[in-house]
């Protein structure tokens, strides 16, 4: 996928996008002052990205400007990360578009209570709201996408 006028396109990862994945990664990381150290995250990460699909969106002077993991057989999102100057440009949009015509039905996502930005975002796509607090009761979200 391309959005020609913004200048990305979305493509599967190669190892030689991991350290701008991470890069990305803490970047947003600071915007989720509840999740302390990103130590741990950042080692869940660095897993599913080993273990999961994972496309990124890339733009030619930029590089990555944001990525997905997904686990196509349980159409579930694991990580969702777009770089702060990339927002509102259709990236997140396009690469869960992406992630859903490689999985087998809607994708799922469970988001911290406390990331409002992210569940506006969400619901302005069309995402839902299906188990309240998800497995975590109280500490997350379970959002179904279109």
């Amino acid at each position: 996928m391309a959005h020609s006028s913004a200048g990305w396109e979305i493509r599967p990862h190669s190892r030689n996008d991991r350290a701008a994945i991470e890069r990305v990664f803490l970047d947003c990381h600071t915007e989720l002052p509840w999740r302390t150290e990103p130590g741990p995250d950042l080692n869940t990460l660095r897993y599913a990205l080993k273990y999961s699909s994972v496309l990124v969106a890339h733009e030619k002077d930029a590089g990555v400007i944001g990525f997905i993991v997904f686990l196509t057989e349980r159409c579930y999102v694991s990580h969702l990360f777009v770089d702060m100057n990339w927002r509102f440009c259709g990236v997140a949009r396009g690469l869960l578009d992406v992630g859903r015509t490689l999985s087998s039905g809607p994708l799922q996502v469970d988001l911290d209570t406390q990331n409002t930005g992210a569940l506006a975002a969400y619901a302005a796509m069309g995402w839902t709201e299906t188990v309240s607090g998800g497995p975590n009761l109280g500490i997350q979200w379970r959002l179904t996408g279109p």
